[in-house]
């Protein structure tokens, strides 16, 4: 049964161009729901607030959640999540791409109950840093603001500038069962090649 929502922000990053996949990734389709309906629902169903992050607030307003546009135009997933978290109530934020296809409440929860005194916790594989399946405090918005300013664009090295928890999701401190949560929600799709293998192997 799910629990009671926690006292969070959800944000959901729509604004990828998607030049890999051909076309809008939010609106792929699986068992006849849109990603972003499908992501909407989970994180409406854990998180007391939600919020989009887009590039162009018109197309997704219809959804029933504030969408929040970049305060910097072409500055990738950083300007994203800076604009979000900047306008986020709460102090702590999860944030997810909308091409999860199985972003799972269970996940949300389990990273949630590991933030701690932490300034994010973030999950990593050997193949990489899963820093749009995260979480993220609003103190860390002084640094955002410095590397955009800075051009300095990429998560992957400024999750590892402030106080980050990794939870590795390869390693022996998660059982078979939270390593089987944890991995299929991260798991995303960026060609059509990937979307066929999900939605066949779903």
């Amino acid at each position: 049964m799910p629990g009671e929502k926690l006292a969070i922000t959800g944000i959901l990053l729509v604004g990828g161009e998607s030049r890999r996949m051909g076309r809008n990734k939010a609106f792929l389709e699986l068992d006849g729901q849109t990603l972003l309906e499908r992501n909407l629902a989970v994180l409406s169903g854990v998180c007391s607030e939600v919020l989009i992050s887009s590039r162009e607030a018109q197309l997704y307003s219809g959804y029933g959640f504030e969408v929040v546009e970049d305060v910097v135009k072409g500055k990738g997933p950083l300007a994203g999540l800076y604009s979000t978290l900047s306008k986020a109530r709460f102090e702590c934020a999860f944030v997810a791409a909308c091409d999860l296809p199985f972003l799972n409440e269970q996940a949300i929860r389990f990273l949630y109950d590991r933030l701690e005194s932490f300034d994010a916790v973030v999950p990593e594989s050997s193949e990489k840093i899963h820093f749009l399946h995260a979480f993220y405090r609003k103190r860390i918005l002084s640094i955002l603001k410095k590397n955009l300013e800075q051009d300095k664009l990429k998560l992957n090295d400024i999750v590892k500038s402030f106080n980050t928890r990794f939870v590795r999701l390869d390693g022996n401190m998660l059982s078979p069962i939270e390593k089987e949560i944890l991995q299929k929600s991260v798991l995303n799709a960026n060609t059509p090649e990937q979307w066929a293998e999900i939605v066949k192997n779903r």
